[in-house]
């Protein structure tokens, strides 16, 4: 990349153009206000041709896309939310033969507000299971409050015996990385987890069970046989 040339200010160009109206040559000038002869020159130069000593609009490196192309980028992005810039700088240069770097794109991007991110996990759900579900709940969001007072919650969840297996964010410096104060422990195998069943409604908490071996369809009927009724007589909902 070639070595950016230097920018002088309007004042200063304003007193090289007049000192030369003046009738100065352009040695004298330059010697005089301790410029180069070259550039003396090309504002001389400039202010012959343009008459004005401001820079001129459109000026500097042009941008390398067009609407069209950042366009075409924008769309094959929302399409493919998981295509690397890499595969679109390939698409681009066969089909429009458009050259541009990876960078270029993430920032055609960025200025249509999308970004680079991890993507989020979550629970798969088929398009007809999400119309049954949004189907239930605008049904259940038009009950009264006092209908979520009979209501006995239930779920599952695993617990870790030793630290979490998520990410965890700390702040420090580089040399940092492995200071103790700055990392998660952790143990082999990951030490171990536990999973529990339990259920809730308004006025407290049922019975909490400890699964020993992995849910399926029999194990799941028989924890709420053994304990969904007897919790719901418990905390009195029927």
């Amino acid at each position: 990349m070639a070595p950016r040339r230097h920018e002088y200010s309007i004042d200063m160009r304003q007193k090289v153009i007049q000192t030369f109206l003046k009738g100065d040559s352009q040695r004298q000038i330059a010697t005089d206000m301790l410029l180069p002869r070259t550039s003396v020159q090309k504002m001389i130069k400039k202010y012959k041709a343009t008459k004005c000593l401001s820079n001129l609009a459109g000026r500097g490196r042009k941008r390398k896309t067009t609407i069209r192309v950042d366009r075409l980028i924008e769309r094959k992005l929302k399409c493919g939310r998981r295509k690397p810039a890499r595969i679109v700088k390939t698409e681009l240069e066969q089909e429009l033969g458009v050259h541009i770097s990876e960078r270029t794109i993430k920032r055609r991007a960025n200025e249509y507000g999308l970004f680079g991110r991890v993507a989020r996990k979550r629970p798969y759900v088929n398009k007809r299971n999400r119309l049954k579900r949004l189907k239930f709940a605008k049904t259940m969001s038009a009950k009264p409050l006092n209908f979520w007072d009979t209501i006995l919650w239930s779920d599952e969840s695993k617990f870790n015996l030793f630290g979490s297996d998520g990410k965890v964010m700390v702040w420090r410096s580089k040399k940092e990385e492995f200071d103790p104060k700055c990392t998660v422990p952790t143990v082999k195998y990951g030490g171990g987890s536990v999973t529990v069943w339990g259920c809730f409604c308004r006025s407290g908490v049922g019975n909490l069970v400890f699964l020993d071996r992995n849910m399926d369809m029999h194990y799941y009927v028989d924890i709420l046989d053994k304990n969904l009724i007897q919790s719901a007589k418990h905390l009195r909902l029927g």
